[in-house]
């Protein structure tokens, strides 16, 4: 099928055959190759994976748990419930129900 760019504002607009299915409000990257081909790529939507961000490679996770436990001023896995809050583990601490 073939298509005719249009103008828009300041910008040239190619438009996509409907039976292409892309989604309104879909972005996409835009590049044009050393052939001129002008080449539309979807921009993943993923939400953001902690595991492979290599800006916590060098993380101290340890350190921010023991400042954000100074700031709290306890420790709350060794304060003893009040109402009934109370957790009850199984022998094997794998499955807990609240009460």
């Amino acid at each position: 099928m073939v298509v005719k760019s249009k103008r828009q504002g300041n910008s040239t607009i190619l438009p996509i055959p409907k039976y292409i299915k892309v989604p309104v409000n879909t972005e996409f990257e835009v590049y044009q190759d050393d052939d001129g081909n002008i080449v539309y790529t979807p921009v993943s939507k993923r939400p953001h994976d902690l595991w492979t961000n290599s800006q916590f490679d060098d993380f101290d996770y340890d350190l921010i748990r023991h400042e954000e436990l100074q700031d709290l001023g306890y420790n709350p896995r060794e304060v003893s419930p009040i109402g009934k809050e109370k957790m009850i583990f199984d022998a094997d601490f794998n499955n807990s129900t609240l009460n």
